[in-house]
């Protein structure tokens, strides 16, 4: 459950920080929109990182 709202979160904060960047005349300053983006690439990363070493830590 954790890894699945991880993961919407991530997809979230990605969509929104790439579309603030896109649009021309964008709501919040760049530096904030560049902000949300990394840390939405950070938390998938992170995410990934996780749920793969518990999958290994599993007992088959």
């Amino acid at each position: 459950m954790r890894d699945a709202l991880l993961a919407k979160l991530s997809f979230w904060l990605i969509v929104i920080g790439a579309f603030a960047l896109l649009t021309p005349n964008p709501a919040w300053p760049e530096w904030l929109a560049r902000m949300i983006l990394s840390t939405g690439i950070a938390l998938a990363i992170t995410t990934a990182i996780v749920r793969y070493r518990e999958a290994r830590k599993k007992p088959k």
